[in-house]
Parts: structure tokens; sequence; C-alpha cells
């Protein structure tokens, strides 16, 4: 994996997908706004739902979880920003839909109930390895109390198709993904609290050399 970074802003994967984990904070602002009447949020669920049956009838889905996995860095602050690049990261490399709004990406880990899920456009080995890490491995994310990891990401998370969910033994029964693991190593570290993030950029840059 080769990476150029420029005006220490950008990270360029030249052999995958652009990831620009320094996007702009509010590139979401006019979706965040309420739509003929209807609230914000529940306007972005009926667009998603109406842009799901277009590519057929949802299929029916396990018991709906309202919970979200938590997230927090040292700072509010800190927690919001490694969120956002985490967020970029995922779209560049194409791994979640093109259209995810970052406010409802960000509700995921906010540790309180929601009803937002996100398409995963990546493969299912990817998503599985990307989470291992994160809850299993690191702990950098925490469950919410009295919930399996596959529970968790099979809720949030639909398949590509973005109408029918990925099933947890699915989930649990995949393997590590070794074409992609330089790019979730690399949006691990940047959930690491504990690690600057432009030492992470530095390291990653240096170790192309």
């Amino acid at each position: 994996m080769n990476i150029k970074i420029e005006s220490g802003a950008h990270v360029q994967i030249t052999d995958k997908p652009i990831v620009n984990v320094f996007g702009d904070v509010n590139i979401e602002k006019k979706q965040d706004e309420a739509v003929d009447g209807v609230n914000a949020e529940d306007a972005e669920i009926v667009e998603e739902v109406n842009s799901s049956s277009k590519r057929g009838r949802p299929r029916k889905t396990g018991k709906a979880i309202q919970k979200s996995f938590v997230y927090r860095a040292l700072t509010d602050a800190d927690t919001n920003q490694r969120l956002q690049f985490l967020y970029n990261g995922l779209k560049q490399l194409q791994w979640i839909a093109a259209n995810t709004l970052q406010k409802n990406f960000l509700k995921l880990f906010s540790g309180e109930d929601t009803s937002c899920r996100v398409v995963w456009t990546g493969d299912i080995n990817t998503l599985a390895e990307l989470f291992r890490e994160l809850v299993q491995r690191k702990k950098y994310v925490r469950l919410p109390e009295g919930e399996s990891i596959w529970v968790m990401v099979n809720a949030r998370f639909w398949e590509k198709e973005g109408n029918k969910e990925f099933g947890n033994e699915r989930l649990a029964a995949t393997r590590p993904p070794l074409e992609n693991k330089d790019n979730i190593d690399f949006l691990v570290r940047i959930m690491n609290p504990q690690m600057v993030v432009d030492d992470v950029i530095r390291q990653m840059n240096q170790s192309q050399y």
C-alpha cells in the first residue's frame, strides 16, 4: 500500500481508493435540515428505505436492536474528530455507501439508542475484522451492556443491497481479509485514543519508504 500525504491534510492510497480522513466536518449540513415538516432523522430513514425498496422488497430481519456501540476518546472533541476520520476513511475506501450521512454514522458509536443503520459496501470479512480489532482485540469500542459483538454489527449495518442483514452466524464465521489488512490497521490506529492522529499519519507515511 502506497500512501501520499499532501499539506498534512489528505491521505492518498495509490493502489486503493483515496482515503481523505481529514474531510470537512459539516459536509452534511444541508441534509440535517427538516424536510416538508418531517424532522431530519425521520426523513433520512424514509429516504434510505425508499432507496432500498428500489433494489427489491426488504427481507424479514431479526429482533430490532436500538442500542449503539460506545466510543470515547480523551475528550468529546477528540472523540468526534476520530469518528469523523473513520467515517471519511470508510467512504473513500468505498466500504460504506457513498450517501451515508456523517451524523447518522456517528450515532452508531454514541452509546445512545438509535434506529440508524449503515449500508456496508465492502465485503463481510473486512467488516467483521474491523470490529474484531476495534471491539475484541484493542477494546477501543465498547459494546452496550448485554449485547454481543455480532448482534451489534448485524444490527447497525446492512449488506450492500441495502435491504437485508448479514446474519450473526455469517459474521462469526468470517476470516481476516489479508488484502485489506493495512487499511484496517490504519483505521484502527486512528481510533486509538492514546495516539496522536498526526503521529499515526506520519508513521504510515514513513513505512512506505
